[in-house]
């Protein structure tokens, strides 16, 4: 597919990049801890795989844009109206990385990784619930509480607003069984305490939620955002029905995956940030519209209403997020990844993953995006 992804406007020119250089951070927060994102970001710099942006960046779409031109994970220094902040964009953008995330060694050819991973699938490692973490070090009450005190991107021009969850994890409970389920589900910001919440329905947080609201209770939820990569990798996924989605991180990275019990629910003790806060019962609000992952805008008028109620960050923390749309972006690398070891399902007919599959596996981006837009406007011409 050859036409403009970004609608009949071109991307500005953007300024030279540096060349990747080494900078300090540790490559594991403790001795026998999970790797966390800090990690994950030297790995990458040891490997000379990542590009530290030191210019001065707008927010305001300046950070997505950079984001879609470049092929590279991407460490954004210097943002505007956020001083001594950092984001981080791309870490999943490439097989290499994907390797290195893992543990692997980026001279490890993509057969081979994928051969490896779907050995481990076969050892999932339960995680290990400990009592304190890195995320503490900073713990904010509701009153005090502005989701935009983070470098949240506005990502595309097509974007209603700024996306702060875009490649995060959203953790909650089933209401009657109990059974723990993480999920990444888009989220824009409505206000210091507000977001979207963005499910399909066939996903397993619309079951949780209409499980609660059926009791007429509101749905504890957390998000976690800066959590190592393998639990966004699982997340992601169609878990195995025998783990849930933390125990096939620990699968992936052959590691406990620590997690921070927070009242009712758990997050990775290892995350950059972390929200604690509930979905309002039959609530209902517009998320969007948006840039979706076939490359056009979208409007969900239907989406969840987050409520935050905590909130904890590590000392500097770095924001994690990602521009989606783009053919062979992170998303579209990760589901190709996942399609390997037969973990996709974004739900429907049989068909219909048959399809995908096929196309995943392929790494045929744009004809799967062409693909999905066709089918996306066959529904719309039904309804």
């Amino acid at each position: 597919m050859k036409e403009l992804l970004w609608g009949s406007k071109s991307e500005p020119e953007d300024p030279e990049l540096h060349e990747p250089e080494w900078f300090e951070l540790p490559l594991q927060a403790e001795p026998g801890g999970s790797f966390d994102l800090r990690g994950f970001i030297q790995t990458l710099a040891n490997a000379r795989c990542l590009t530290r942006v030191r210019e001065r960046i707008e927010w305001n779409l300046g950070i997505g844009r950079w984001t879609r031109s470049r092929h590279k994970p991407l460490l954004f220094e210097n943002v505007k109206d956020y001083p001594g902040q950092r984001v981080f964009t791309n870490g999943l953008v490439d097989p290499i990385c994907i390797g290195l995330a893992l543990g692997f060694e980026a001279s490890m050819p993509y057969a081979s990784l994928i051969a490896q991973c779907r050995k481990r699938l076969g050892e999932p490692v339960e995680p290990k619930i400990v009592q304190t973490g890195p995320v503490l070090e900073n713990v904010v009450p509701s009153i005090a509480l502005d989701l935009l005190q983070f470098p949240v991107p506005h990502w595309s021009e097509y974007d209603a607003g700024r996306y702060i969850g875009t490649w995060h994890l959203n953790i909650s409970r089933d209401p009657e069984t109990g059974k723990r389920n993480a999920g990444v589900y888009r989220m824009q910001v409505l206000g210091p305490r507000q977001a979207t919440i963005s499910a399909s329905k066939g996903s397993d947080l619309s079951r949780h939620v209409a499980k609660a609201e059926a009791k007429g209770a509101e749905l504890p939820t957390v998000v976690a955002i800066g959590a190592p990569e393998t639990t966004v990798m699982a997340a992601g996924a169609a878990c195995p029905a025998t783990m849930d989605e933390f125990a096939l991180a620990g699968a992936l990275q052959q590691k406990p995956v620590e997690l921070l019990e927070l009242g009712r629910l758990e997050a990775p003790a290892r995350s950059e940030i972390v929200i604690e806060g509930f979905i309002h019962p039959r609530v209902r609000v517009t998320d969007g519209p948006y840039f979706d992952y076939y490359g056009r805008p979208d409007t969900n008028p239907n989406a969840f209403l987050f409520e935050a109620t905590r909130l904890m960050y590590r000392n500097d923390p770095i924001f994690r997020g990602s521009a989606i749309g783009k053919p062979g972006a992170e998303d579209h690398q990760l589901f190709a990844f996942l399609a390997q070891l037969g973990l996709v399902d974004f739900h429907g007919s049989r068909l219909k993953q048959m399809v995908q599959n096929f196309l995943w596996k392929r790494r045929a981006f744009e004809t799967l995006q062409t693909v999905g837009k066709i089918g996306s406007d066959l529904r719309r011409g039904k309804k």
